[in-house]
């Protein structure tokens, strides 16, 4: 079966990279596999149906572009006094009424193990047999739980069921932000009302003790342009950022020294060093990798973007753009 699946994946990837679509085999299937390891699925990665990748290569090919679903997000806060504390995953049904508290539906592990709900819309997470739990991407209003990385708006209903409270969300991976696919509901039953409001968040440190490498084509003046959630969505002469940058320019000089300038401020020298692959911030311990690209003739920096969204929410962090000046 694995042999057949991975003939069927080659013969896939050659049709559409052949056909010239708006996207190719690669990005849908690392977009696929990077969002299914985000989301409140079943496991890390999830393959997608191989009917359902058969139907996309017949869509590609008779000039269909694939379009992924981004939910509406910016929904104000409206307080839910019923989901605040502590759900422990138990179940994953197609339907809510799939669901029999006797008998679970989904043999496998669940990727998520427990949600917290907290007051105000924050949520924590536990991924882990440990039940540790950490911060996460996901917010909260009433009604939904939202993914600002993913967007997606994910609908609950909460229901009473032989003395215990579940929790029915909706599970919105791949399938359904990319293949339109109808999602499952993930199942959480109550544990507690306590509030985790004062649970510390830890940020994530990076190594940034290394050695410096020299990389002399990163030296010489670079200048912001785009701001984007992959390297590979990127298009010069094409703005995928609709507001302003706040990163605006690096002057990068040999021996690790750099500099910048913000929207709102300058980047003084020493703030930011680098070696070869990586621009370094010893003060907030990230270590943001680099790429450099020719593309049209000119030489662009992609630059991670490590925010308070990637070091204390744990978000997969999204590039600068930056074009090399002089």
């Amino acid at each position: 079966m694995e042999q057949s699946n991975a003939k069927i994946g080659e013969l896939m990837k050659t049709k559409l990279d052949q056909s010239v679509p708006s996207i190719t085999f690669n990005k849908v299937w690392n977009k696929h596999k990077s969002r299914n390891r985000n989301i409140l699925g079943l496991r890390r990665v999830i393959a997608i149906p191989s009917m359902a990748l058969i139907g996309l290569v017949f869509l590609t090919l008779v000039g269909f572009k694939l379009i992924a679903i981004e939910d509406k997000i910016d929904y104000p806060f409206i307080n839910d006094q019923q989901v605040i504390g502590k759900w422990q995953a138990v179940d994953c049904v197609q339907n809510i009424n799939d669901f029999n508290p006797d008998k679970k539906s989904e043999q496998g592990n669940l990727f998520i193990k427990a949600l917290v709900f907290i007051k105000e819309g924050p949520m924590l997470k536990a991924f882990d047999g440990s039940g540790k739990l950490e911060p996460s991407t996901f917010t909260w209003t009433e009604g939904m739980v939202l993914n600002k990385q993913d967007k997606t708006a994910s609908k609950y209903e909460i229901k009473a069921i032989n003395g215990t409270t579940y929790m029915f969300l909706e599970s919105k991976g791949g399938d359904y932000i990319y293949l339109h696919r109808k999602p499952p509901y993930f199942v959480l039953a109550k544990v507690d009302d306590a509030d985790y409001s004062n649970n510390k968040l830890t940020a994530i440190e990076d190594k940034v003790d290394y050695p410096f490498v020299d990389d002399p084509q990163l030296i010489g003046i670079w200048k912001s342009v785009d701001f984007v959630k992959t390297i590979d969505e990127f298009e010069p002469g094409v703005i995928s950022c609709k507001g302003d940058l706040l990163l605006t320019q690096f002057d990068i000089a040999e021996n690790g020294r750099m500099s910048g300038l913000t929207s709102g401020s300058e980047l003084p020298e020493g703030f930011l060093t680098w070696t070869q692959g990586l621009i370094i911030d010893k003060k907030h311990k990230t270590a943001s990798q680099y790429k450099i690209k020719e593309l049209k003739g000119d030489t662009y920096l992609f630059y991670e973007w490590k925010s308070g969204d990637y070091s204390y929410w744990r978000m997969t962090p999204e590039y600068y753009v930056l074009k090399k000046v002089k």
